[in-house]
């Protein structure tokens, strides 16, 4: 009876258990808190607080016929060549702007008067800003011989503004007025076979096209006639130099026999315009994109942390062997004999000769020399074996040394080498082309432009429209009533993915320009890019601000809580004055509800 009733109650509970259950679904994943927003208010940059460079050639005619066009004053001895130049240097040279004069004096050749050259000797301008050193030369342009050719006078004006605006920031020639003013009293001569006149137009349409190759804010070339009082020959030469003045999009004036020469009919004003926000660009300097994912990137030097254990390089600093190029540059160069952890090859440092003429064993210039090989050590202020950053120059302070930029072949005096409204080393970054204006092309032809998926922190290389929906960046703007002499937005980031940057082993300075270089933070980095309204394709200004934020897997932590931050115009700095140490500001700090 006993196992009747225990195999009843068995069965019975297993009636119960075939009843029909519904298993309870699991508790869905916790939403992982690693995005930040980005909001804030920017206006653009004041018209008085800009620059605008003025460059001026003057190439005088110094042919036999000037002693008789322009002969020299009897009391004083001075031609009015010389008056109209001292009187042009006087006038614009007088401390309170960017401006520089080059002269040229031409006959059968021509001879630049205004050189400056360096220390060493080597050519530093042929532009000079000293009324002094125009005024000590201008005796020379009284002197006169030969014959006129206009084609060696023009042709050094071009060599000479190539080499002033290749050594002239970007940002600074979108703001620049170039003027060439040729002074002569007739016609070219002859000079070997061919039309002249073609060779003459030529080269006036050489420096014009200046402009478009330097996409400079005005270029002009102007002419001055000096008459001879022969109407036959002053015809004649008026008509060449005002088609001269035409193509060079100047301006022509003759000027009478014995009359007084000036260059008051040219335009050397400089326009000051409103800015207008060009680009607004959004990047999480420690979050490497790859693909689908989004890695941490503690030094910021554009290897991931697990890159550089598996090679051996420092994910605390950027430049592991302390020789001025970055660990990724040395990576993405191997197969040109460059490597992280050979603090020789890049040769960004060269070296001073150690000199001891006392014989004391120490340097005369105060370096060090501790292999005794007679050439001074790279200096290691902080005594941790590499060569201190301060040791390589950054020009532009587009974040790549200048030494870098060699190897990448972009400009050190331009954040923006192609002008697409990118930084140089943020496209290095992404593997878009920084001295190539790629921004509208699609390497992984997904319909989603190279520049707009570096904007908004995707792959360029990889196709995935879960990438874009996780990752993407989303950007708003609106403008605000302009302010006097500026324009003013609204500006919001949003999206922003925060990684894990590695604890401090020890201190570990941050080392390298913008913000490159462990922190323990994120560092986001915003950079503004301005235009003059009226000239949308010159180089863009740039200013930075930088937001530090974090988030620790373990405990699903973010800094700050609300994941938004607010900044100020004041938190956006020159690029070229960006300090991170001073100028980022803690999320924390300025978290928003």
């Amino acid at each position: 009876m006993i196992r009747s009733r225990s195999a009843l109650c068995l069965l019975a509970l297993s009636a119960c258990t075939d009843a029909g259950l519904t298993l309870l679904p699991a508790d869905p994943p916790t939403p992982v808190d690693d995005k930040l927003a980005i909001e804030g208010s920017l206006c653009t940059l004041p018209v008085e607080d800009l620059v605008y460079p003025l460059r001026v050639v003057v190439l005088v005619d110094a042919s036999e016929s000037m002693s008789v066009t322009d002969p020299p004053d009897p009391i004083t001895g001075v031609t009015s060549r010389e008056r109209a130049v001292k009187a042009l240097a006087d006038e614009l040279l007088d401390g309170t702007s960017d401006t520089r004069i080059s002269v040229v004096r031409f006959s059968a050749e021509a001879q630049p008067l205004t050189q400056v050259n360096a220390p060493d000797g080597t050519l530093q301008s042929y532009f000079t800003d000293d009324p002094a050193l125009i005024a000590s030369r201008l005796y020379l342009l009284g002197e006169t011989d030969r014959k006129t050719n206009f084609v060696f006078a023009l042709s050094e004006a071009y060599a000479e503004l190539r080499h002033e605006l290749t050594q002239t920031s970007q940002e600074d020639l979108g703001l620049s007025n170039v003027q060439v003013i040729l002074v002569t009293d007739g016609i070219p001569d002859q000079e070997g076979s061919g039309d002249p006149v073609n060779d003459i137009r030529d080269a006036v349409k050489a420096i014009v096209d200046l402009g478009s190759l330097f996409r400079l804010d005005t270029i002009g070339v102007s002419t001055a006639h000096l008459a001879s009082g022969v109407p036959a020959v002053d015809n004649r030469a008026e008509t060449l130099l005002q088609e001269l003045a035409n193509i060079g999009k100047g301006t022509f004036r003759s000027f009478a026999s014995g009359g007084e020469l000036n260059f008051l009919y040219v335009d050397l004003s400089s326009l000051k315009r409103v800015f207008t926000l060009d680009s607004l660009v959004a990047w999480n300097l420690n979050a490497l994109v790859q693909g689908d994912e989004v890695r941490s990137d503690s030094d910021g030097d554009g290897l991931s942390d697990a890159e550089e254990r598996a090679l051996g390089t420092s994910p605390y600093l950027p430049d592991s062997d302390g020789d001025g190029c970055r660990d990724s540059l040395e990576v993405r160069n191997g197969g040109s004999g460059l490597d992280p952890l050979n603090p020789d090859d890049c040769k960004c440092y060269l070296p001073d000769y150690c000199f001891d003429e006392d014989e004391d064993g120490l340097c005369d210039s105060g370096c060090l020399d501790v292999n005794q090989d007679h050439l001074c050590d790279c200096p290691d202020l902080d005594g941790d074996g590499l060569c201190d950053p301060d040791t390589y120059q950054d020009t532009d302070g587009d974040g790549l040394f200048d030494c870098e930029e060699r190897w990448a072949g972009t400009n050190s005096r331009g954040a923006d080498t192609d002008g697409d409204g990118l930084l140089d080393l943020h496209e290095l970054r992404f593997g878009t082309s920084p001295d190539i204006d790629d921004f509208a092309s699609d390497l992984d032809w997904d319909v989603v432009s190279n520049g707009d998926e570096v904007r908004t922190a995707t792959d360029p290389h990889h196709v995935s429209a879960r990438g874009r929906y996780h990752q993407a960046y989303r950007y708003a703007l609106s403008e605000q009533a302009p302010e006097p002499g500026r324009s003013c937005y609204d500006f919001g980031v949003s999206n922003i993915t925060l990684t894990e940057a590695l604890p401090a082993l020890s201190a570990s300075p941050a080392r390298g320009p913008l913000g490159q270089g462990w922190s323990g933070h994120d560092r986001v980095l915003l950079f503004a890019g301005e235009v003059p309204f009226d000239s949308p394709g010159s180089y863009a200004r740039y200013r930075v601000a930088c937001v530090e934020a974090g988030f620790r897997a373990e405990g699903n932590y973010r800094d700050p809580p609300s994941g938004r931050v607010t900044i100020t115009e004041d938190d956006f700095v020159d690029l070229l004055n960006f300090e991170p140490a001073r100028d980022c500001v803690l999320a924390s700090r300025r978290s928003a509800p």
